[in-house]
């Protein structure tokens, strides 16, 4: 009987790298995973190697393949949490939402997620501000920037809202707060959430 290959993290970890690397692309992770799965002469005995394994078969039913789930597929093989979900499941942060609008005395008012925010400057910097206009149509009234503000008209840009799980999903549980809350936080933990008087209170 030929002998078992042994699947371990490394492995995986080493196929993520050829993703990010630019090695190889979406259908090598496909082909991989259902290499692993239907040839018999391969193993593993970890539960996380075998839960990626098969999101990498499926990933219409699962996660997309895409850079930033590659980078969080290789953060749960090396440290054992699994952000996948909060970086592609908008409904995870509703509860997260709730909280904040209790903890803020806010009504929770959530957006639609296939409407649009306005974006202004690199999301990735610290600190993060955001406040919430009364909505127009096809917009959530939601504005974030980081850095100095500016009343320039091309400040802002349009995006999805639900673009912004693969940018910045810890934004996310600010955006059930009402018309005319403001917040400003940043990764290191800062808090500040309050309602600006001069914004227009509606709803």
């Amino acid at each position: 009987m030929k002998q078992k290959i042994k699947i371990s993290r490394t492995d995986l970890i080493a196929k993520c790298d050829q993703y990010l690397n630019g090695e190889i692309g979406e259908k090598d992770f496909e082909n991989y995973a259902w290499n692993l799965i239907s040839e018999d002469f391969f193993d593993w005995d970890d539960e996380i190697i075998s839960a990626i394994i098969f999101q990498w078969d499926s990933p219409e039913m699962n996660f997309p393949i895409t850079k930033k789930n590659i980078q969080l597929w290789k953060h749960q093989l090396e440290t054992d949490e699994n952000l996948l979900e909060d970086f592609n499941l908008w409904n995870v942060h509703i509860d997260r939402q709730k909280q904040i609008c209790e903890k803020h005395q806010s009504k929770w008012n959530p957006i639609n997620k296939k409407l649009t925010i306005g974006v202004g400057s690199d999301l990735n910097a610290d600190p993060i501000h955001g406040f919430r206009h009364p909505k127009e149509k096809g917009t959530t009234g939601w504005f974030i920037w980081t850095g100095e503000y500016s009343e320039t008209d091309n400040f802002f840009k349009q995006i999805c809202a639900e673009e912004l799980l693969q940018i910045r999903p810890d934004l996310i549980k600010y955006f059930g707060l009402n018309v005319g809350y403001r917040f400003l936080i940043d990764k290191k933990g800062y808090e500040d959430v309050w309602i600006d008087e001069k914004l227009k209170l509606t709803d």
